[in-house]
């Protein structure tokens, strides 16, 4: 069934089972198990405890047929926290640490009234499941927890009732935007883990492609080693990059090359077809460790050829889908910090839903450029955001350093951001 948008109610529950329950991750309308089921309107997770909460708000109960006897209303609504008990278990939560609650901002219709303590009790006696009701005075005394909480928050969420909070106080200018946590604007500019110096980097590169928080299954292109690749062989056996210049020639797999290239005109001025190559993670450490090597060789030919943007090397790589990775991470989790950092929630909702989304939000680079001793680096893409891989000893050579960047896209920073700090705790372990 079509889900409504969140409203104002939701995001009040949300907030209370954020800030009071101490549920770190909490979702809206969320789709039962059961699809010919009406949604639930809050979904909070406590991973700390180990505690899910499903929230029902009982005015869509009112939606079954007039015509439903009422002994068939309290079956189907026992059917339904029977179901919703599967499910919490299906996610393994223990049974008592599976909560249902019925949350009523305003007082349900009659028939589903009269209904509710009979699937109460029978729910208690007949399948040890505790259905607790909120009832509209109870939801007040509630909401002074909610505000004294939410009220101490510098914003950095994207539920609607503190936000509205915030306005009310003062706090957030309403066409601005709330002020977000240093921390967090951190985040997004700096990648959680530092190297060591400049010879960290092939294994950092390596473990960094290997990981499980990128796509690395198809491999990795590079068309700054394909340029490379040319440009050393164009050098000849007197550069002194024979290593280099034979790893660069053997290394990676040839791909189809990009229709808008013109072969004719290569091959007019005497060089090989350009062909596009597949990378391999220990192909680019090991390209890495010998472009290091050779880094004042290939400075020298960089300036010789004004090569545009200096000496450097970038590898392309990809996030997982939304879609493909909500089975091993959270998606409440995800959505928290996608709307955090600002994403937009009809993108995101239309790539959870699907398997074969635009590829361009996912896409980053990893690049590494290599600057004369002394001199200031680059200025970074200007679009996009740019992540710092700090190096605390960057020197190659007396007069060469490397700096590290990651370029990515700002639609779902915070996916990013997310994904960066799991990738960084696993290279920590």
């Amino acid at each position: 069934m079509s889900r409504p948008t969140p409203s104002m109610e939701m995001f009040l529950v949300g907030a209370y089972l954020q800030f009071v329950e101490s549920c770190g991750s909490v979702t809206y309308n969320t789709e039962p198990a059961n699809p010919k089921e009406y949604w639930i309107e809050v979904v909070g997770r406590n991973e700390a405890s180990q505690t899910i909460t499903y929230v029902d708000f009982p005015e869509k109960f009112d939606w079954y047929p007039a015509s439903m006897r009422p002994d068939t209303l309290v079956k189907k609504l026992v059917k339904r926290y029977v179901e919703l008990r599967e499910e919490g278990q299906a996610l393994e939560y223990e049974p008592d640490h599976i909560r249902c609650q019925l949350w009523m901002p305003r007082p349900p219709a009659r028939r589903v009234a009269e209904a509710l303590p009979k699937v109460q009790q029978r729910l208690l006696d007949e399948h040890q499941i505790r259905l607790e009701l909120v009832d509209p005075p109870e939801m007040a005394r509630r909401v002074p927890a909610v505000v004294e909480r939410g009220g101490k928050l510098t914003f950095d969420y994207d539920n609607l009732f503190i936000r509205a909070l915030l306005i009310a106080q003062g706090r957030l200018d309403y066409q601005v935007g709330a002020p977000m946590a240093q921390e967090r604007i951190e985040a997004m500019y700096r990648f959680p883990v530092s190297l060591r110096s400049a010879a960290d980097v092939p294994g950092f590169i390596y473990r960094f492609l290997s990981s499980r928080e990128i796509v690395h299954w198809l491999d990795f292109y590079s068309p700054s080693l394909d340029d490379m690749a040319v440009w050393a062989a164009e050098a000849g056996p007197g550069a002194g990059l024979g290593e280099l210049q034979r790893a660069l020639a053997e290394r990676g797999e040839v791909t189809e090359s990009p229709e808008d290239y013109d072969y004719e005109e290569d091959e007019d001025e005497g060089r090989p077809p350009y062909r596009t190559r597949r990378y391999s993670a220990h192909d680019l450490a090991e390209l890495t460790r010998l472009v290091l090597a050779n880094a004042d060789a290939l400075q020298a030919l960089a300036a010789q050829d004004s090569l545009y943007g200096g000496l450097h090397l970038e590898i392309d790589f990809m996030l997982p889908f939304l879609s493909r990775v909500q089975d091993r991470i959270d998606p409440g989790l995800i959505e928290r910090e996608i709307l955090r950092y600002g994403g937009d929630r009809d993108q995101m909702l239309a790539h959870f839903a699907n398997q074969y989304p635009e590829k361009r939000p996912y896409r980053a680079i990893l690049r590494l450029e290599f600057i004369q001793t002394g001199r200031e680096r680059p200025a970074p893409y200007p679009g996009g955001k740019t992540m710092d891989v700090h190096i605390d000893y960057p020197g190659v050579t007396s007069d060469t350093e490397v700096a590290a960047t990651i370029s990515y896209a700002e639609d779902f920073t915070g996916y990013f951001v997310l994904m960066m700090s799991r990738l960084a705790a696993s290279l920590m372990l």
